[in-house]
């Protein structure tokens, strides 16, 4: 089992990631349940947080494996591997519960300390380094339509979707007709809250070509408006809607 997403950290195994997990009895069952019937998974990196010491390096990397089912619904699992242990072996931590991750990666994170100025300026600078064209004006033209799995495409940004006001059903079956697609860079912002810590968000228009010719699109917003700064995707059917719920979070920051 196993199909990775293109850029994602590999595909995700129910029985590897549960057996390295030393705290896997928490997942409850009903969960074990649905992962019984996992067809296929893929990983994605979500955060990464490291530290050059003293008096040792620290590293702390969350997962997100979303795992099909047979019954065509998902199951994520949230894998945290650090080394903030006594030893310096990795130890792997396993949650179902996006709320239970955020309270964990906080307990690991606390084991680094404060973040030194550099280190501020180091994450303003790299996350600054991903929105090039933050201000500019998207360039007019006709679509270069993908014709390589479409389909496939919108069911991954669908199931990426945080957010309960997603898309339903009707436009998820009306995307599994799409035969083309184009990605494009809408519009960003960013700026750097009291902690020092740079936050922002982004928007990306996935736009699709169905068999019929109509053509749909769905507008994703990239944001690590989180309370520990873990990127969090949402999908929108509108591009007003979408860009008025990230600036709605960052007016709350």
């Amino acid at each position: 089992m196993g199909n990775a997403r293109p850029g994602g950290a590999g595909p995700a195994d129910v029985e590897v990631v549960l057996a390295r997990a030393q705290n896997a009895f928490e997942i409850d069952d009903v969960v074990l349940g649905r992962l019984e019937t996992a067809l296929m998974g893929c990983t994605e990196l979500a955060s990464f947080r490291q530290r050059k010491g003293p008096p040792r390096r620290l590293s702390r990397r969350t997962l997100r494996h979303t795992f099909l089912l047979a019954d065509g619904g998902t199951q994520v699992l949230w894998e945290i591997e650090h080394n903030t242990g006594p030893g310096e072996d990795p130890l792997y931590e396993v949650y179902a519960d996006p709320d239970v991750l955020v309270a964990a990666q906080h307990v690991i994170d606390l084991r680094f300390g404060e973040p030194a100025p550099q280190e501020l300026e180091a994450e303003a600078a790299e996350w600054l380094a991903r929105l090039p064209r933050v201000g500019a004006e998207p360039l007019p033209g006709p679509r270069q339509y993908m014709r390589e799995d479409s389909a496939e495409h919108a069911w991954r940004v669908l199931r990426r979707a945080e957010n309960r006001d997603a898309p339903g059903d009707d436009l998820r079956a009306q995307l599994g007709s799409a035969v083309g697609h184009d990605i494009a860079y809408v519009t960003g912002r960013h700026t750097r809250i009291g902690t020092g810590r740079v936050v922002g968000w982004t928007l990306y228009e996935h736009a699709f070509l169905l068999a019929s010719g109509e053509e749909l699109s769905l507008w994703e917003v990239e944001h690590t408006m989180t309370p520990d700064g873990r990127p969090v995707c949402e999908v929108y059917a509108d591009e007003t809607v979408a860009c008025d719920a990230a600036d709605v979070r960052m007016e709350a920051l």
